[in-house]
């Protein structure tokens, strides 16, 4: 952790020195980034027991230093180099048993968008562009739940057993995830003024991943069998609070 935020310190004294020489806006921006729930049904059935994965939401948070270019008073180019830690609640569920756990992506991302300057005043401005993401880390912690009661082999009176089995787990799910992605996003920005030589803004930005989540082994065997379905990708909020450097 400390070597990323190494590395976001060098960007942010890299991106400000070359606004200085180019006469642009340097921008330093973060806050927390919100996960939306979505289900994703894993096959084509409706057969009871079919494997499905619900997200929920949760916190993260992001830092992006960024730089900011005037193209003319009504549109400008922002491009940045930034931190993001993603994080989902999620539960993972086949037949009896069920995942119940947190995940935690971790990326550097460069997003790249243009401004449309609108109001009076300016000081609105709506983005529209797309990012690479590039994986650090991921990881899913929680615990595993079985359903004893769904075996018709167990005696539900039997003092042996309980109705439901828990087991902790901590893993690494690095490999499902591609290693490089891309997206798009949208945001609103506001320019305030923290005081009367220091600039700053606050933004509220959507984000969809289109290729973060790798696709199921198309030459599985059991593909002849069972129609597959892929995990839905994520889709996060970003809301951000920024100083203009």
């Amino acid at each position: 952790m400390t070597l990323r935020f190494s590395l976001i310190i060098m960007m942010c004294f890299c991106i400000k020195t070359y606004a200085q020489d180019k006469k642009i806006n340097f921008q330093l921006s973060l806050g927390p980034t919100i996960s939306i729930p979505k289900t994703s049904e894993l096959t084509n059935t409706n057969v009871n027991g079919s494997p499905e994965i619900k997200s929920s939401i949760n916190i993260g948070a992001y830092i992006l230093p960024s730089v900011n270019y005037p193209i003319n008073e009504k549109l400008s180019l922002d491009f940045g180099i930034g931190f993001y830690l993603d994080r989902f609640s999620v539960e993972d569920k086949v037949a009896a048993t069920t995942n119940k756990g947190n995940r935690n992506i971790s990326q550097i991302q460069t997003p790249i968008n243009f401004n449309f300057h609108f109001s009076k005043d300016k000081s609105y401005q709506l983005g529209i562009g797309g990012f690479a993401s590039f994986l650090v880390a991921a990881k899913e912690k929680g615990e595993t739940i079985v359903d004893n009661s769904q075996f018709n082999f167990i005696d539900p009176n039997d003092p042996i057993f309980y109705e439901n089995s828990v087991v902790s787990y901590d893993k690494n799910i690095k490999d499902n995830y591609n290693s490089v992605s891309i997206g798009a996003f949208i945001q609103i920005k506001r320019s305030i003024s923290f005081s009367a030589d220091k600039k700053g803004f606050i933004l509220l930005k959507i984000n969809q991943y289109f290729n973060a989540i790798k696709n199921n082994d198309p030459d599985s065997d059991l593909t002849q069998y069972i129609d597959f379905k892929n995990e839905k990708e994520s889709t996060t909020v970003n809301l951000g609070i920024g100083l203009v450097l």
